[in-house]
């Protein structure tokens, strides 16, 4: 059987631990690939100048570790908002955050394409196109930096389901692109995880796993909830993956679980 890659998020130590001792107790547990939160207290690109992004690549290489994508979370920035202003500011964000890229040596970055009001959220045609000129503005300078933009499916985007990106993606036709497909939030829209999988297809670079329920949106620990992994890894095996499973859990007890996340998911050979 072909082994899979895994990765941590850095997401459940962010508030407990700066950033490079978090990916030590992460090293710890197993893990040496990352996806890291690019949001204080974590890596921020406005509290990091030059020396110290040097100094961080110097840390990663002298323990072995690599940060396969930055993660700028929804949180304090929109790409789809309804206000121009929020847009330019969340450009620019990205803008910045890809020179940082650039700057520490990280092929990716995850985009959740732009967040829609909850109760009268703007038409998903205006919503898809003030996305699209936000991309066209990140796409030369990401491509320079040689740096890839992948959404992820989120249930409050404009874009909650693989099926809409890859149609998105199809229609944008840029190989600068790509999909992180979170399993939890797909199974939280109802989604067929193995089937988005297989329509993502060679647009999917990374894949995210916690687990969850269609009642419930949660990063829960592995194993207990709804997902099932073992079909996700048959569906991965199937289109050849070859990026890195990230596990992004929530937990009160991030040690402990993010160390039986490794070994319950070395059944199904994520390593």
């Amino acid at each position: 059987m072909e082994t899979l890659r895994l990765g941590a998020s850095t997401w459940t130590y962010l508030q407990t631990f700066d950033l490079e001792a978090a990916l030590r107790r992460l090293k710890a547990l197993g893990y040496s690939r990352f996806d890291v939160l690019t949001i204080p207290p974590h890596l921020w690109p406005y509290d990091i100048d030059l020396a110290q992004r040097r100094a961080l690549r110097t840390f990663l290489a002298s323990e072995g570790l690599s940060f396969d994508s930055l993660n700028l979370p929804s949180t304090d920035q929109n790409l789809c908002s309804v206000t121009p202003q929020m847009r330019e500011y969340s450009v620019q964000q990205f803008l910045d955050v890809i020179d940082l890229c650039e700057e520490i040596g990280v092929p990716m970055i995850v985009v959740v394409p732009g967040r829609r009001a909850n109760f009268v959220p703007p038409p998903l045609e205006a919503a898809h196109g003030w996305l699209k000129a936000g991309l066209e503005i990140l796409l030369p300078h990401a491509e320079r930096a040689g740096v890839r933009l992948i959404l992820e499916n989120h249930h409050m985007s404009s874009m909650p389901t693989v099926k809409q990106m890859v149609t998105f993606l199809d229609a944008f036709g840029s190989d600068h692109l790509g999909i992180a497909y979170d399993v939890a939030n797909g199974e939280f829209v109802g989604e067929d995880q193995t089937q988005a999988i297989r329509t993502a297809g060679r647009w999917l670079c990374q894949v995210h796993l916690s687990d969850a329920s269609r009642s419930k949106w949660d990063h829960a620990p592995i194993g207990r909830s709804a997902v099932d992994f073992g079909a996700v890894a048959r569906a991965l095996r199937e289109i050849n993956f070859s990026g890195t499973s990230i596990v992004e859990l929530i937990s009160e007890t991030p040690d402990a679980d993010m160390a039986d996340a490794l070994r319950e998911l070395h059944r199904y050979d994520w390593h």
